[in-house]
C-alpha cells in the first residue's frame, strides 16, 4: 500500500477556506481507495475535521498555523521532508499551489486560479512578491500540477510555459451535501461570493438599476462578505439607489434553502479559476445567469444563460425573463441539474488517483 502525505499546512486551522473545502470533499472520496494510505499534515485539530473524514482510518498530524507565508513555507521545507522520511511516504499531495519546494518523493500540487498573474494590481505588493517567489519554486519541484479547469490550465501554461507537460485537469464538484428542499420559488436572485474586483459588481449594479427603471420587482440577495464596500462604491459611482441585500454567511442548510427558493444565480465574474457556486446552484435546480467567459462556459454548460461581461442590459433582460416566465425557468432548471450531474467528487478522486499512480509508477487500472 502506497502512503500519501497531504500537506495542508498553508490553510488556517479549524476555519474553513475555499482550499480546505476542496480538500475535505476530495479526501472524503479519496479515502474510498484502498491502494493508498493517507496522512493529513494540517493545522486543524483532528476532532474539528468534518465528520465525513472522522473514523475513516485517516492519520492526522496537527501543527501550529503560521500566518506569514514565507515563514510558513520555510517551516514546511524543514518539517515536511522529516515527516516523509519518518513515515516512509511515497508521494506528497499539496492542495495549495505553493508549498514545500524541497523533497525527494513525487509531489502533486493543485492550481485553483492565476489571480496574481491575471490581475496583479488587485493585490498587495507583498502578496504578489511571495507568489512570484514561491509558486515557481513549487511548480519546479512538482511532478504534476492539477488544474481545476481547462481554463486554469491554459492560464498556467500561458504564464509558466515550462510546465506544459506536467499539467492535468481535474474538475471540482459542488461542496454542499444535502437533498433538494421543496420550496415555493420566489422572484429573487442570489449573488454568492466574497466580493473582490473580479466578481463583476459594477455590471451587477448596472443591471439592477435597469430593472429598477423598468419597475421590475427583483431583489438580489448577497451571500458572503463585501469587506471593502464594493456595492456602495459602485452604487455611488453610478449614482443609483440599488444594491444587493446582504445576508452574510449562511449555514449549508440555509444556503441550500436559498438555492431551492430563488429564481437564478447571478454570476457576472470577469475572471474565475472554476466558479464553484455555479455547480452548487445547479445541483439544486437553480439556473445561472453568467458572464460569457471561457471558464464559466466550461463549468456551467447548458445550464446557464450568458451575457457579455460588460453588457448590463442583456444581463437585466435575462434576470427579467427568468422571473417572469415559469416555463422558461423550468427548462433551465432541468438543464442546470443535468449539467451539475456531470461533475462529482468521486470522479475527481478517480482522476486524482490516476495521477498518483503515474507519479509513483503504478499501473493505472
Amino acid at each position: 500500500m502506497k502512503k500519501v502525505l497531504i500537506n495542508h499546512l498553508l490553510e488556517p486551522g479549524n476555519k474553513i477556506s475555499g482550499i480546505s473545502n476542496y480538500l475535505f470533499y476530495l479526501l472524503n472520496s479519496l479515502l474510498e481507495n484502498k491502494q493508498y494510505e493517507f496522512l493529513l499534515l494540517t493545522c486543524w485539530d483532528e476532532q474539528s475535521l468534518p465528520k465525513m473524514l472522522q473514523n475513516r482510518g485517516l492519520e492526522v498530524i496537527t501543527k501550529p498555523y503560521i500566518v506569514s507565508m514565507p515563514k510558513n513555507i520555510l517551516n514546511q521545507v524543514i518539517t515536511v521532508p522529516k515527516i516523509i522520511k519518518q513515515k516512509n511516504i511515497d508521494l506528497e499531495f499539496n492542495p495549495d499551489p505553493v508549498g514545500c519546494f524541497f523533497g525527494k518523493v513525487p509531489l502533486i500540487t493543485v492550481t485553483h486560479d492565476l489571480y496574481f498573474d491575471i490581475a496583479p494590481k488587485n493585490y498587495k505588493f507583498h502578496h504578489r512578491l511571495w507568489w512570484k517567489i514561491f509558486f515557481p519554486l513549487t511548480l519546479r519541484r512538482a511532478t504534476y500540477n492539477i488544474c481545476v479547469s481547462k481554463n486554469t490550465q491554459n492560464d498556467l501554461v500561458k504564464f509558466y510555459p515550462s510546465v506544459k507537460n506536467k499539467t492535468r485537469v481535474v474538475h471540482e464538484s459542488a461542496c454542499l451535501n444535502g437533498l433538494k428542499v421543496e420550496k415555493q420559488r420566489k422572484n429573487y436572485g442570489l449573488f454568492v461570493a466574497n466580493v473582490s474586483p473580479n466578481k463583476g459588481v459594477e455590471t451587477l449594479i448596472k443591471a439592477m438599476a435597469i430593472l429598477q427603471e423598468q419597475n421590475v420587482d427583483c431583489d438580489i440577495y448577497h451571500i458572503g462578505r463585501d469587506a471593502n464596500g464594493y456595492f456602495e462604491f459602485y452604487a455611488n459611482k453610478l449614482n443609483v439607489d440599488v444594491s444587493p441585500i446582504k445576508l452574510g454567511y449562511l449555514t449549508d442548510e440555509e444556503l441550500i434553502e436559498c438555492y431551492c427558493e430563488a429564481k437564478f444565480l447571478a454570476f457576472p465574474s470577469l475572471y474565475e479559476g472554476f466558479g464553484l457556486p455555479v455547480l452548487e446552484a445547479q445541483k439544486f435546480g437553480l439556473p445561472v445567469i453568467a458572464s460569457d467567459i471561457k471558464v464559466l462556459n466550461e463549468v456551467a454548460g447548458e445550464g446557464a444563460l450568458y451575457f457579455d461581461k460588460d453588457d448590463a442590459t442583456i444581463f437585466a433582460n435575462h434576470m427579467k425573463k427568468m422571473i417572469s416566465d415559469n416555463i422558461f425557468f423550468e427548462q433551465y432548471s432541468l438543464l442546470a441539474i443535468n449539467n451539475a450531474s456531470k461533475f462529482s467528487w468521486n470522479k475527481a478522486a478517480v482522476e486524482t488517483i490516476d495521477i498518483f499512480r503515474i507519479a509513483t509508477n503504478m499501473e493505472i487500472k
